[in-house]
Order: C-alpha cells, then structure tokens, then sequence
C-alpha cells in the first residue's frame, strides 16, 4: 500500500513538470578548486497523515539538498564529494555530487560540454541517448550510457547534469542491464523529490502526505 501511494504522490509530480520535460559514474568533474566536503544523513520521516519515508539530507559547504531515498535502496557512506545509494546486492548504485561551476554566462547548459565530460569519466563507454533531465523546476542534459564494469561485467548508466543557483548538479546511475529500468524509475524519484536551499541558505521539504 505505502508503494502504491507513493506511485500516486510521484505521479502527481510529474503532472506538475511543465510540457516538454523528459525525466530520466561518479567521476568528479573538472571546474571546483577545492570543493567542500560533503556530509549526508538520513531521516526516516512518518506520523499522523504522513506517509513513512526515508529523507537524505545532504551538506555541502553553505548549502543544502535533499531528496527521497528509493525502495530498496540504502545511504552508502558518502566518501569524498558523492552521495551514494546502493542496492543491498550493490547491482545498482545512485549519486549525487556537484559537477563543477555554473557557466560564467548563466546560459542553459551546452549538451556537447557534458557529453564530452561523461566521455572523460567513462572512457570508451557508448552513449546510447542523449535527452532533457528535471529536477526541481530546472532543466539539463542527460545521458543513457552502455559500459563495462569490473571483470567485463557489461552496465547501463544514466547521468544527469542540472543548474542550480551556484553549481551544476550531477545525479548519476548505473546498474546491471536487467534492472536498468527499474533501476531509471527510482533514478526518477531522487530527481522528482529533490530540493535545494534558497539563496537565503533555507530548505524547504514537504512530507509525503498519506491523502495523495
């Protein structure tokens, strides 16, 4: 039941995205000189009308993020500058990091500087599709990668590039083929569920309501 009202709750959100808007590695991209470390946390968030969730709470110098954790999906411990969530087989994983700087000029982000970029953080990796990612009312380019992972085991990828007021954000899956899509619906809900704080450094993060 609570699976089924969650469905409901993100395909609420998704009526709310504006036309136009497709939803949907790890590599820290180039352009933050000594970038801040990162601190994550998880809220587990329930009580009267509210739907029992799990909450990540994320730091990362003087902001902040959050964002649902998926079903059956854990907090890994965040090394360095990734969030990750895994699988308990770890046959999938899902981050989150800054990616580098906004662009000087503020402009939307050039699909062929964040392809290169993936290139770079997967060397002879196929990208196999190239389209529009959301998350939080702002738009980015987004990949959908074949690769091979350790011992020539073959993967399937997603990575996702999205501005916010400072930085380019970078949420990024990758997964055993068979449970790729799957894997991408709960990529989805990370997106879907994702806030920042305000330019005031305030977060501001609805509870899932159990009337949706």
């Amino acid at each position: 039941m609570r699976g089924t009202k969650i469905a409901f709750f993100l395909a609420a959100l998704l009526l709310a995205i504006p036309p136009g808007f497709t939803q949907s590695a790890f590599g820290y991209l180039s352009g933050i000189t000594n970038p801040p470390p990162v601190t994550a946390q998880v809220h587990h968030e329930e009580g009267p009308g509210l739907l029992p969730a799990d909450r990540v709470y994320v730091t990362i110098g003087a902001e902040k993020f959050a964002f649902l954790v998926p079903a059956g999906y854990k907090l890994e411990q965040s090394s360095g500058r990734v969030v990750t969530m895994a699988t308990a087989d770890y046959s999938c994983q899902i981050a989150f990091r800054l990616a580098g700087p906004m662009p000087a000029d503020g402009g939307e982000l050039n699909p062929g500087v964040y392809s290169a970029k993936v290139m770079e953080t997967f060397p002879g990796a196929a990208i196999l599709r190239t389209f529009s990612a959301f998350a939080e009312g702002r738009q980015g380019p987004a990949f959908e990668i074949q690769l091979t992972g350790a011992g020539g085991a073959a993967r399937r990828g997603k990575l996702a590039f999205i501005p916010s007021r400072t930085s380019v954000l970078q949420f990024s899956l990758t997964c055993s083929p068979e449970k790729f899509e799957e894997a991408s619906r709960q990529l989805n809900t990370v997106m879907l569920t994702f806030r920042a704080s305000d330019a005031q450094g305030e977060l501001h993060v609805s509870p899932l309501s159990d009337k949706l």
